[in-house]
């Protein structure tokens, strides 16, 4: 458990530096009092505050908590309990959390009110710019006269950048720049990509078929017959008899 920043000697020097702290703050030794008096409205404890009183004892709270002093010191001299001073100190956190939200907010709105006026000011005088003023000086019998034409331009260029500039900006204050692509629009736009690909290559592979076969050489069938010949079988030479005496055996 880490150490208070401010120790005391007593529990007399304790309250006597709350006390002073809370009237440098603004607040009355009755005040001081009354929070500190465990039989308010007729009940004891926290329960027993009115809204009044329970608002004045959490910024009692708060201020002693700017003094330097801790939770446990803070509850010895209201007389509350830790869990009840912890308490008064989450509820000003988040209070003051909400503030600053609502700040943020409010500047935002501000801020994004500007823009707009400032991009419908830079429309308008996109329009404007686009009317020119031509002065045509002409001589007459009794003198010379002026006449004002006016004539119809392509505009000063420079206020378009003025309203996409405070477009920008406009997206900016509305978190729109953060947001990301969905992933299955993306990955369904590749698909789209390669099949789109996959069919101008089938359509160049059948072209360049079709130009082939037009270039080709024409060439006549003829039919051709063919017999085939037939094979004779090789009869072996006859080999004389022998006549066979008594004297061979």
């Amino acid at each position: 458990m880490p150490r208070p920043e401010i120790t005391f000697e007593s529990p007399e020097e304790e309250t006597e530096y709350a006390v002073d702290a809370l009237t440098k703050a603004g607040i009355s030794q009755s005040q001081f009092e009354a929070v500190r008096d465990l039989k308010v409205n007729g009940g004891a404890g926290a329960a027993a505050y009115s809204k009044d009183m329970l608002g004045l004892r959490r910024w009692m709270v708060q201020e002693l908590l700017a003094a330097s002093m801790s939770n446990r010191q803070i509850a010895n001299v209201l007389r509350l309990s830790k869990e009840t001073v912890n308490g008064d100190r989450k509820f000003n956190r988040l209070l003051y959390t909400q503030e600053i939200l609502q700040n943020q907010d409010t500047h935002r709105a501000r801020l994004l009110k500007e823009q707009m006026d400032l991009k419908e000011m830079a429309l308008r005088g996109f329009e404007e710019s686009k009317k020119k003023k031509v002065v045509v000086i002409e001589e007459a019998s009794n003198g010379t006269r002026e006449i004002v034409k006016i004539e119809e331009t392509a505009g000063d260029p420079s206020f378009l950048n003025t309203a996409k500039n405070s477009l920008v900006e406009q997206a900016k204050l509305l978190g729109l720049n953060e947001m990301k692509p969905v992933e299955t629009q993306d990955t369904s736009y590749r698909k789209f990509l390669q099949d789109l690909s996959s069919t101008i290559q089938a359509e160049k592979e059948a072209s360049e078929t079709t130009e082939r076969r037009n270039n080709a050489l024409p060439v006549a069938a003829q039919q051709v017959a063919f017999e085939p010949e037939e094979e004779q079988e090789r009869i072996a030479e006859a080999i004389p008899l022998r006549t066979i005496s008594e004297d061979d055996y």
